[in-house]
């Protein structure tokens, strides 16, 4: 009866983890690479669910050998969430027959099962099936499984690295991260890496010999399942189309700018007079490109010039400027005037972002701002 909860929310977890994956998987529009890969990524977590779910009820049905199979599929997550990412952040990402080497430890694994354990008689697998369920692990296995949570980790913050990486090019391109940042790819992440950490809870408990806590802990990871799987429809699915990821070529910082220090203070004067004459931080979709054809150079120098003159990034150089226009909107108006009119007014799109900068430039929110000049 007290696993009753964890049962229901185990089974509405991997059905939805089946349902998504499916849909990802058959999907024609987007990219269908990278529906793919995140696909497969669900459907081999669906599965382990499904056999979580199996282990409670004891259904016989499901094969003992399949059982052990699925304990490899942690040597699967890393890889395919890796080049998810990989293949989401940077356009021009392709395939090379080196990548195959990712997939090694899970066929090393697989060879292992095929090689030892499925040779053995059905009594003698039946016996190392019940120990497995039973948690029955000599020391060694449990270091062993140390090792394969260590080696999830390793791809998991690979890819949380690429995650950073395109976070600090993308504000050396765009004025406004809506639309182009990668705060659902980053929650899938920080959810594995969670998932990670209550799975290895849950697999070491039992051998402390805690009923309790054991069932405890197999709620709060099959219902974080839920809540996740459910964030995922509603943020991933509906990410917007106007992202494309970036080049990999990109990813370097301007090694191929030769920009002498005359021609940066040249641009950097361009730069200044577009921005505090012209105003064309005021343009909520402002983007690196745009002000570089409006001052007659090229991306890869105005960003050199902005990383070297200012020694901020493009984004932060342009909601600077946004910020301190909000500031003097709210100071230059009567007390009709609203923080988010004021906001708009100022270049900003997005409420969230806005609130955000504003503090870290000014150390005050907008409302203890407003209110500190008698607005």
């Amino acid at each position: 009866m007290t696993y009753y909860p964890a049962l229901i929310l185990s089974f509405l977890a991997a059905f939805q983890l089946f349902f998504v994956a499916v849909f990802l998987i058959f999907h024609k529009r987007g990219n269908h690479r990278n529906n793919r890969l995140l696909g497969f990524v669900f459907l081999l977590f669906g599965f382990s669910i499904a056999n979580i779910t199996a282990q409670v009820v004891d259904l016989e049905f499901i094969s003992e050998l399949v059982y052990l199979i699925d304990d490899g599929f942690f040597y699967l997550y890393g890889p395919l969430l890796y080049f998810y990412v990989q293949s989401v952040v940077y356009s021009d990402f392709r395939f090379k027959p080196i990548d195959l080497l990712h997939i090694l430890p899970y066929s090393i694994h697989l060879a292992y099962l095929f090689n030892v354990v499925f040779i053995l008689d059905i009594n003698e697998q039946h016996l190392l099936f019940e120990k497995t369920r039973a948690y029955d692990y000599p020391l060694i296995s449990y270091l062993f499984l140390g090792a394969i949570f260590i080696y999830l980790f390793a791809y998991l913050w690979f890819s949380y690295r690429t995650i950073l990486t395109y976070q600090s090019i993308i504000k050396n391109k765009f004025s406004t991260l809506k639309g182009v940042s990668l705060d659902w790819l980053r929650f899938i992440i920080n959810s594995f890496v969670f998932v990670t950490l209550f799975a290895m809870i849950h697999n070491v408990l039992p051998a402390l010999g805690s009923t309790s806590l054991n069932i405890a802990s197999l709620i709060v990871l099959v219902g974080f399942i839920f809540f996740f799987i459910n964030r995922v429809v509603i943020k991933a699915l509906n990410q917007p189309e106007v992202f494309s990821g970036i080049a990999l070529k990109e990813s370097g910082k301007y090694s191929d700018a030769n920009v002498s220090r005359e021609e940066i203070n040249d641009h950097r004067s361009r730069l200044m007079l577009a921005l505090e004459n012209e105003k064309l931080y005021l343009n909520p979709d402002l983007t690196i490109k745009l002000l570089a054809d409006h001052v007659s150079t090229n991306t890869k120098v105005l960003s050199q010039v902005i990383n070297q003159s200012f020694n901020k990034k493009f984004y932060d150089l342009i909601n600077s400027y946004r910020c301190n226009e909000v500031k003097n909107v709210l100071m230059n108006s009567d007390d009709r005037m609203t923080i988010l009119e004021a906001m708009y007014q100022s270049g900003f799109n997005s409420k969230s972002s806005f609130n955000k900068e504003f503090k870290k430039l000014t150390g005050q929110t907008p409302t203890e701002f407003k209110r500190s000049i008698g607005k």
